[in-house]
């Protein structure tokens, strides 16, 4: 992902610049609005095919338009909804910035469509941890009784939350293994985000107790905080971090990591 993300960044800067008449006749439209999946389709071919896969790229479109829409607040509301969720899971790692600007410039600012107080506060929350969290932020600080993130030494820490009850958690724990048996550079924090049951440690014990060990395991009774903090809707979940603890990459999978470094 990462490195089809750096060629279409490269190679497609100006691909919107080559379709500028696709919006042609939304002036006139007059569908519906509260469901559309032919105008949700439109929205979703335009901005992942048509539209370089850079955040400024997007948000230029984006504000295209919202512009040419102002007209119609339904049409122009339904686009901004549409785009809202689209770039909440987004595809590319830098798309979060994305959500964040659509906070920032619209949901922030504007009285639209079924925005109340509740899910203003919900899309606030969001914006605010991914703004935290862009390419090349410091990682926030996550700290144990016996040691805290910081003080992990290695050119990479690879930060890795998993569910000691997830399938998928299992195989990406075993792809780790591989990746830090061939990758000596790096270490791992491998943080079980669920309190309930055996944990982590009836998985694989490497790591407890052993500061010097290439994979610390370890396992949170409240794991609310750490929610917050790295926007853990999900697991598994990896980040990279360089060794200044700087987010490189994010929400990628294990055999992905030696394409990061």
């Amino acid at each position: 992902m990462f490195i089809a993300f750096l060629f279409l960044a490269f190679s497609l800067p100006k691909i919107n610049a080559q379709n500028p008449h696709f919006w042609d006749g939304i002036e006139a439209f007059d569908g519906p609005t509260d469901e559309n999946p032919v105008l949700a389709a439109q929205l979703d071919f335009y901005f992942d095919k048509m539209v370089a896969p850079l955040p400024d790229s997007i948000t230029v479109e984006i504000d295209r338009l919202v512009e040419r829409t102002s007209y119609n607040t339904d049409l122009r509301d339904f686009i901004l909804w549409h785009l809202l969720e689209k770039y909440r899971h987004p595809v590319y790692m830098t798309h979060d910035e994305v959500f964040v600007y659509l906070y920032d410039n619209y949901f922030s600012r504007m009285e639209i469509k079924d925005l109340n107080e509740t899910n203003l506060a919900l899309i606030r929350d969001k914006a605010e941890r991914l703004r935290k969290l862009v390419l090349f932020a410091p990682a926030p600080d996550i700290k144990f009784d016996d040691f805290d993130l910081q003080s992990i030494e290695s050119e990479y820490t690879v930060l890795f939350f998993y569910d000691h009850d997830c399938e998928v958690c299992q195989q990406e724990i075993q792809d780790l293994d591989s990746v830090v048996g061939q990758h000596p550079e790096i270490k791992i924090l491998a943080i079980d985000m669920n309190p309930e049951g055996s944990g982590g440690f009836a998985i694989r014990p490497q790591g407890n107790g052993d500061l010097k060990s290439p994979i610390q395991y370890r396992r949170i009774t409240n794991p609310s905080e750490l929610i917050g903090l790295y926007d853990i809707e999900t697991t598994p979940l990896i980040y990279v971090l360089d060794r200044d603890k700087r987010i490189i990459a994010k929400k990628i999978r294990a055999k992905q990591i030696p394409l990061i470094l």
